[in-house]
């Protein structure tokens, strides 16, 4: 190993370098075990040469020991990980339904940082670790003084397993997002608007380092190419002075609605002023309006709220982009600036118009540094032809063709045609040029796959509508006609939470959006009856959020919301506690009785995980069931002698309720419905959270599942699906949870499309998407609407007559 880093102000290749911390390239097992020690004496180190390169082979022993959660191996290391905004482990699995997810850890101090990551397919993969998304267990010392190294594989599918670890290293980005050191009041945004500018890049084929603000000063813009400021409030002085000599030094900063004053100087920016809309709407787009602005869009969608203008003060900066209003006036207020050194847009990168954002970032970073252009060109053309699930153009055209379809073919055909005048446009040096024919072959290729698509007569098409509104809030009609033109039959709204409901509840809390829009179940039910929705009320069971302070409250003082392991309450309901199963269950049935809904559904239907729940009456209550003292509260039933006693005590605390709805739902309204979102990963999730949804469908307490199998991985998906089919035997139908927009994936049409391809080819009886909103009904539904949602369809668990 080698704690060096190599520094310099020599823009690296967009590419970038890299600096290997293992090799796994041990020459005997001895060797390999002498490096790195094993958890348990049952969990062997080997080595293998595999096509000419050495790796460690860990064994996994799932099957034979059902008691180990994860596998995993220690290194002890002295080095100084400080500067490195990710860790790249190539490494595969030759089961990763069982030891397919991850966990990269670094050991400083008396604590640790961890970062989860997982792998899909057989062979060896790239498996990344960006440094902004390691969390803290204990409290490490720093980055600069790392101890020990720990690779865990978690228990997913109970089989043996071998994990193949072939290379550790730290890659070095020319490109590297800022993200804030502290934790602070806007921590929460900072990190979502860093996410969306890293996935941004993603789509443009650039990858990109994390680092934080106080590394600036101790090197970690050394070689880089160009520095991105997503949201960084607060910046401090010894940041800002960094980032000022960066630009002087040759490195160009994109920078987002905060303008540091040695920043904004260095790079030919000053006066910046902050301006709040007097109206909603006012900052609806912005227009750019320079003649010789390559690859730039002519406008982006961006609702602003706060917006901050600068004006050019040197290094030949000019305006290019002007705010304009939703009824497209002019503002007369800058939005974008460029200079030689660098760019500020005058807000956060927001989410809307997610195309138009991507061409931005793309044609600013070209201009600001050519060779990242010609990456971007090389992307794209590359990128074109990888549709859905087809990996490239030639799978696409194979896919398109068999289908039947000749609209679909005739477009492929074109799409292939463009794609050969854009590789020639690139050959000849025009890097703009072939980036716009690869959108256009792009954008051919795409709606050639969606027309291309079967769209079967007996099939669930489902949406998570999580706002509880529908796509247009006041407006349930329009939602149910889109989704209804679109091919769909069914939605989960989501309508009552553990602690407030968007109806007139005689048990519950009512909410704001009840206050505002007015009865939604009812609003719901009413439209969608009338275009041929079924409607299964989503509630998410024992979360908190969203519930009345003063409620949240006279819960907690009547002991009724969860303790951790360690003491620290949390604002859940406990669900062993008789008066909460009560309240769970009522408001469920009370749904049933008012409403003349097709089904309820179940969310949260779990603890939050495997810390949870150790309070007072769980102990009580446990100890009465069992009939024997927990001596050694709580860690006897934690991770003691009595661990697996109290995992089974939990699952039938939540297949109770499961069970209750189930049993009382059919009585009150017998046609009715219950199924529920569950995790993906069994039986993980049943040790972790308490939730045995295997048995829930071997049991008939549920009438369907839908599977939450959010990954941007199709590998992933279809190991998801293919293994919870295999373990509902055909008991219930599955409906696979596809996450178009979730917190671990974003999906655009022809992705979503892809996974939805991918589970019916396994047998899935359907699919369910999330999250039904604006954005995802203006940029899915249409494209479904030509292939998958061209029939009208019955789902599988509807009955004759039904």
């Amino acid at each position: 190993m080698n704690a060096c880093f190599l520094a310099g102000l020599l823009c690296l290749s967009a590419v970038g370098a890299e600096e290997t911390i293992d090799a796994f390239d041990y020459p005997t097992d001895d060797a390999a075990r002498a490096a790195w020690r094993a958890c348990d004496a049952d969990v062997a180190i080997k080595m293998a040469t595999v096509d000419g390169r050495r790796e460690l082979r860990l064994e996994a022993p799932f099957a034979r020991r059902p008691d180990l959660e994860r596998v995993y191996i220690d290194r002890d290391v002295k080095l100084d990980l400080t500067i490195p905004g990710e860790f790249v482990l190539l490494a595969g699995a030759d089961a990763p339904s069982a030891a397919g997810d991850l966990t990269l850890y670094f050991r400083s101090g008396p604590g640790w940082y961890a970062a989860a990551g997982t792998l899909d397919g057989l062979g060896l993969k790239e498996v990344r670790f960006p440094k902004a998304a390691f969390r803290t267990e204990g409290r490490p010392g720093g980055w600069d003084r790392i101890e020990q190294i720990r690779i865990s594989a978690w228990q997913g599918e109970a089989v043996n397993a071998t994990l193949r670890i072939a290379r550790l290293s730290a890659p070095r980005r020319a490109i590297a997002v800022v993200a804030p050191d502290a934790p602070g009041d806007e921590a929460a945004d900072a990190a979502r608007y860093r996410e969306r500018i890293i996935a941004t890049l993603e789509r443009l084929g650039l990858a990109a380092d994390t680092v934080r603000e106080s590394d600036l000063a101790r090197g970690a813009l050394a070689g880089r190419c160009v520095v991105i400021l997503p949201h960084n409030p607060g910046l401090s002085a010894e940041a800002d002075a960094a980032l000022a000599r960066a630009a002087d030094q040759g490195v160009k900063v994109f920078v987002c609605y905060q303008l540091p004053p040695k920043l904004g100087a260095a790079l030919g920016f000053g006066s910046p002023k902050w301006f709040k809309q007097d109206r909603p709407g006012e900052f609806a787009e912005i227009r750019f309006d320079a003649a010789d602005l390559e690859g730039f869009p002519k406008s982006v969608r961006q609702a602003s709220w706060n917006v901050v203008t600068a004006e050019p003060t040197g290094h030949d900066a000019r305006a290019i982009g002007h705010w304009f209003d939703d009824q497209g006036n002019p503002t007369g207020k800058p939005a974008m600036l460029v200079s030689r050194r660098g760019a500020f847009l005058g807000h956060v990168l927001l989410e809307d118009d997610p195309e138009g954002k991507t061409r931005l970032l793309g044609a600013a970073l070209a201009r600001l540094a050519p060779s990242i252009g010609v990456e971007m060109a090389r992307y794209r053309l590359d990128a074109a032809g990888r549709v859905g699930h087809c990996p490239g153009a030639a799978e696409a055209l194979e896919f398109i063709r068999a289908q039947g379809k000749p609209k679909a073919t005739a477009l492929a055909d074109r799409a292939k045609q463009t794609l050969t005048q854009a590789r020639s446009a690139l050959d000849a040096g025009r890097a703009v040029e072939a980036q716009r024919l690869a959108e256009r072959a792009r954008g051919e290729w795409v709606e050639a796959y969606l027309r291309a698509q079967p769209s079967p007569k007996r099939e669930a098409r489902a949406w998570w509508n999580h706002s509880g509104t529908g796509a247009y809030p006041g407006d349930w009609d329009r939602t149910a006609r889109e989704l209804s033109e679109a091919g769909f039959n069914m939605i989960f709204p989501n309508m009552l939470w553990a602690g407030v409901a968007h109806y007139p509840s005689d048990l519950l809390p009512r909410s704001q959006t009840f206050e505002k829009h007015g009865d939604q179940i009812a609003q719901c039910v009413a439209a969608a009856r009338k275009h041929g929705i079924e409607v299964h009320v989503w509630k998410v069971n024992h979360y908190l959020s969203g519930a009345p302070r003063e409620f949240v409250a006279s819960l907690r003082r009547e002991g009724r919301t969860q303790v951790s392991v360690d003491g620290r309450p949390l604002d859940w309901l406990c669900p062993s506690h008789p008066e909460n199963f009560k309240l769970e269950r009522d408001t469920m049935l009370e749904v049933a009785r008012k409403y003349e809904v097709d089904g309820l559904h179940f969310d949260y239907i779990r603890y939050p995980n495997a810390e949870h729940c150790y309070c007072d009456g769980c102990r009580a209550r446990f100890e009465a069931d069992s009939g024997r003292k927990a001596r050694d509260w709580p860690r006897e039933c934690h991770s003691g002698a009595r661990a697996d006693e109290y995992r089974d005590w939990r699952c039938r605390q939540i297949t109770r309720l499961v069970a209750a709805v189930h049993d009382e739902a059919k009585k009150i309204r017998p046609g009715i419905r219950i199924s529920a979102a569950v995790f993906g990963s069994y039986p993980s999730c049943r040790r972790s959270i308490g939730q045995d949804w295997v048995d829930w469908a071997k049991s008939g307490h549920v009438d369907f599942l839908c599977p939450m199998d959010y990954t941007n991985s199709d590998s992933a998906f279809a190991t998801l699906a293919r293994n919870q089919l295999r373990l509902v035997e055909g008991r219930v139908p599955l409906y696979p949870g596809i996450g178009a927009t979730s917190s671990h994936s974003a999906l655009p049409v022809d992705r979503v499309v892809g996974q939805i391809h991918l589970a019916r080819s396994l047998g899935a009886g359907g699919f369910t998407i999330f999250n039904l909103a604006p954005a995802t009904a203006e940029s899915l539904l249409p494209g479904i609407a030509l292939g998958v949602g061209a029939e009208k369809a019955a789902p599988p668990h509807a009955r004759p007559g039904d």
